[in-house]
């Protein structure tokens, strides 16, 4: 099928007068991206989704966006939302018109009508998620309000979402080589953030005479976790994966290395783990800066503390005291709740769960257990409030709600699905999941929490 994907109506001009009218709307934006059926592909295919983004800078710096959708076919639903003043405001066009798909895109998939449960609408509504994805590309590639635009990035250990190179991507920067061994969690990393080149084992890897922005690294966290073994750098399965991983970090000539681990990294053994890696980094020329960082804290329903060190380099420009300074964190604003999909039905029954406290009365910002699946004490046998904040998603876990935990819903409990389970790490809705259920949700729980990377990565155009 055969859409028009083009980008119409974009400001020559970064900022333009918000032109709010007198009911505090703007009626002709400087933005529009329109996906449109011909009136003759209408009459053969009447289910195709037309969907349109509108958005508009109304200051410097300040961009909003609303999408709107419609199914041409007798009686189907369309909405249609104009800009104006009470529009969320964002940085940069791309991500205003990323935010306005993603919401679009949702309303799309919770609307109920007479062909929304068939095969033909899934069928739809996959090809939209589809054009979403290629258009946001060129949105970006067309957006020089972006702070990130034309910088490179290497990721190590890249997983299957890629939250870090998510981030800095959709910040405008490129990711030019990514590296990971596990061939699903790559397959599925190649669609959402097509990077120039792949590889797969990190101990064949050379890096030597190569220059780019930023590294990534998402270091395998499984011997520092509390799931794990405690070995650190030591462990015996991972210990050749850290060595060349450092072997890398030391040939290639980056700005600024970025690692997330879990959160024991920067305190197992004394610090014994986190001194080593300072220690090698230090001698490789760059700056180490770490703390802890809690992605409740940027948006996302999940209580998920993760070690995070900005390693920057010897001679590029940062403030002479502080160096990179690390984005605040905000009181926890969403609730799990915010990403659950209607109507899904529970898989755990009432009189599976026991010892059940009452669920608080309205949104709380922390977790709230209310009972256990068979009286057992671990994460897959644990249930929490879907109004409160989520438990950090796992790669690996057992029980009856295995990865995520279960939340209490009408008649019983459930676990995540891996669509909450990507919303639960802020992926994108046009991302995609792996087909398989466990793959997807291990690639979920191996992840960063896309929102805290975007932040994180904000702060690096100063610094590069």
């Amino acid at each position: 099928m055969k859409v028009n994907q083009a980008v119409v109506g974009i400001a020559k001009s970064a900022v333009a007068p918000s032109l709010f009218n007198t009911r505090g709307v703007i009626a002709q934006p400087t933005f529009v991206l329109i996906r449109k059926f011909s009136s003759a592909k209408l009459l053969k295919e009447p289910h195709g989704i037309e969907f349109t983004v509108r958005a508009h800078a109304v200051e410097e710096g300040q961009w909003i966006a609303e999408p709107g959708w419609a199914c041409r076919a007798d009686g189907l639903p369309m909405d249609v939302s104009p800009l104006h003043s009470g529009s969320k405001r964002f940085e940069s066009r791309s991500e205003a018109v990323e935010a306005a798909m993603d919401r679009g895109l949702r309303m799309v998939r919770a609307q109920k009508h007479r062909t929304s449960d068939s095969v033909d609408w899934a069928d739809k509504v996959e090809s939209l998620r589809e054009w979403m994805a290629t258009a946001i590309s060129k949105v970006r590639d067309k957006d020089e309000t972006l702070p990130l635009r034309g910088m490179t990035v290497i990721d190590l250990f890249a997983g299957g979402h890629g939250g870090f190179s998510m981030g800095l991507m959709s910040l405008g920067a490129k990711v030019e080589l990514a590296c990971e061994i596990d061939p699903e969690a790559m397959a599925v990393y190649r669609k959402n953030v097509r990077p120039l080149r792949t590889h797969g084992d990190i101990c064949t890897l050379d890096c030597s005479m190569t220059k780019v922005d930023f590294v990534t690294v998402g270091l395998l966290c499984q011997a520092f976790s509390p799931a794990g073994n405690g070995l650190g750098f030591a462990d015996p399965v991972l210990a050749n994966a850290y060595k060349h991983a450092m072997r890398v970090l030391g040939e290639v000539d980056a700005k600024v290395v970025i690692v997330e681990c879990a959160r024991r990294f920067l305190t197992l053994d004394a610090g014994k783990h986190c001194d080593e890696f300072i220690a090698t980094m230090n001698a490789a020329g760059y700056r180490v800066q770490a703390r802890a960082m809690n992605a409740a804290g940027f948006g996302v329903p999940q209580d998920r503390e993760r070690s995070i060190l900005i390693c920057t380099r010897i001679g590029v420009d940062v403030d002479s005291l502080l160096g990179y300074v690390f984005p605040d964190e905000s009181a926890p604003t969403a609730c799990v709740a915010d990403i659950m999909e209607p109507d899904l039905p529970a898989t755990l029954m009432e009189d599976e769960l026991t010892d059940l406290q009452p669920e608080p009365a309205i949104r709380v910002g922390k977790m709230h257990r209310v009972g256990f699946v068979r009286g057992k004490n671990s994460q897959g046998y644990r249930v929490y409030s879907p109004k409160g904040v989520g438990i950090s998603l796992l790669a690996g876990s057992g029980g009856a709600a295995q990865f995520t935990g279960a939340y209490k819903v009408n008649g019983g409990a459930r676990p995540l699905t891996p669509r909450e389970a990507a919303r639960m790490q802020g992926m994108p809705e046009w991302a995609v999941q792996h087909e398989n259920r466990r793959h997807a949700l291990r690639h979920a729980g191996n992840a960063i929490a896309l929102p805290l990377a975007r932040e994180i990565s904000r702060r690096l155009n100063k610094q590069a």
